[in-house]
């Protein structure tokens, strides 16, 4: 498990577990914030990336690991999570991405 931390809404620091189940493409997580759970999936395909939230109906095109900004502001128009949890998902990928990249060299994005 590796915690993290994230900015809700009112800027206010949350904290959540992640949980990773493949650290290779595609990157598969779980990861619990905000009292939810969420299935998470980050790949490559042959024209960028993606990440898909299968338990919550949710795929969408994805920026690298790194570019929290554009994953948040992509996720928020293409999805009816709250906003909150758009946030904890796309700083959890972050952190993920940065443990996989300090443990291991294939990592995607």
């Amino acid at each position: 498990m590796i915690p993290f931390r994230y900015l809700d809404g009112h800027d206010k620091e949350q904290s959540g577990i992640i949980r990773i189940l493949s650290d290779y493409d595609p990157i598969e997580m779980e990861v619990e914030a905000n009292g939810w759970s969420f299935h998470v999936l980050v790949g490559e395909h042959q024209y960028g990336r993606y990440i898909c939230i299968p338990d919550w109906s949710i795929g969408s095109e994805y920026s690298s690991v790194d570019d929290e900004f554009w994953n948040i502001e992509r996720l928020k128009n293409n999805t009816e999570l709250h906003p909150d949890n758009v946030a904890a998902v796309v700083r959890a990928v972050a952190v993920a991405g940065e443990w996989i990249r300090k443990y291991h060299s294939n990592e995607c994005g």
